[in-house]
């Protein structure tokens, strides 16, 4: 790997709601078992950093979050880390799940996205289960760019990878 520091390289967030596969989805992403996963809701507290060589676009960190959607005073404490977070990424992959429809915190995401400019890519996991029609319907309706993809059995993810190649912003 490189030795470029981290404040030179592009910054990556994974965020969504809890139990999406966001940790899921960064591990599958590096190749490795880095982010602890569990079917708890709020297992990642604090945000995980890994710096890696995203190949050919070079030195990235991938940045995996709390959910957005967390509960209760300490839920207030990480839901405000991932929002800091989010807000010195360069690009965000927002994760959803494939089962359920947008929620609200959802929404409100994708508007401050949009409003801040910061480039983003939905990504659309558990797809070994079946994509809802309404999701799939509404992300559509949005224009949202969408990605769709199995943690479960890795479908999609190389292409996941060159899709976000593709849509890094030059620094």
């Amino acid at each position: 790997m490189s030795k470029v520091a981290q404040s030179e390289r592009l910054h990556i967030a994974f965020i969504g709601r809890r139990n999406v596969g966001k940790s899921s989805l960064m591990n599958r992403f590096i190749g490795q078992d880095l982010v602890i996963v569990s079917e708890v809701p709020g297992t990642t507290t604090d945000p995980v950093k890994k710096s890696m060589e995203l190949l050919p676009f070079g030195p990235v960190v991938l940045i995996d979050t709390a959910g957005i959607d967390d509960v209760g005073e300490l839920g207030q404490k990480r839901i405000s880390k991932t929002t800091k977070i989010i807000s010195e990424s360069d690009f965000v992959i927002l994760v959803l799940d494939s089962q359920t429809d947008l929620s609200e915190h959802e929404f409100t995401l994708i508007e401050q996205l949009r409003e801040f400019q910061l480039q983003f890519l939905v990504v659309v996991n558990k797809s070994d289960l079946g994509l809802k029609y309404e999701l799939i319907e509404k992300l559509k309706e949005l224009k949202l760019q969408f990605h769709t993809v199995s943690c479960i059995n890795d479908d999609g993810i190389y292409q996941l990878k060159e899709k976000v190649v593709k849509l890094l912003p030059r620094l």
